[in-house]
């Protein structure tokens, strides 16, 4: 899918466990600087919900979030772990 990339979440920052959910974020978008973090546009699991496969919604993200919970994966894998991030994806087109 163009215009994103993804990152497979994880439960802690030793990336031993799966959350069970993608951020994938927008390339169309440069990072930006907010309150002192480097920010990047994304869809995301909601924040309180834990569940593998959650809803979606779009918010900002921080890189270092990324860097420390999150691995990239590719869009099949993407697909495999998190396909209610991709039927979000495929009702805005």
């Amino acid at each position: 899918m163009r215009g994103f990339r993804f990152f497979e979440e994880y439960t802690n920052a030793t990336k031993a466990q799966s959350a069970g959910n993608v951020i994938a974020v927008q390339t169309s978008d440069d990072p930006f600087v907010k309150e002192g973090e480097i920010c990047v546009h994304a869809l995301c699991a909601y924040p309180d919900d834990c569940a593998p496969n959650s809803p979606v919604l779009a918010r900002l993200c921080s890189a270092e979030y990324l860097g420390r919970h999150c691995e990239r994966i590719t869009e099949a894998r993407a697909r495999a772990v998190h396909p209610k991030l991709f039927e979000y994806l495929d009702s805005l087109a």
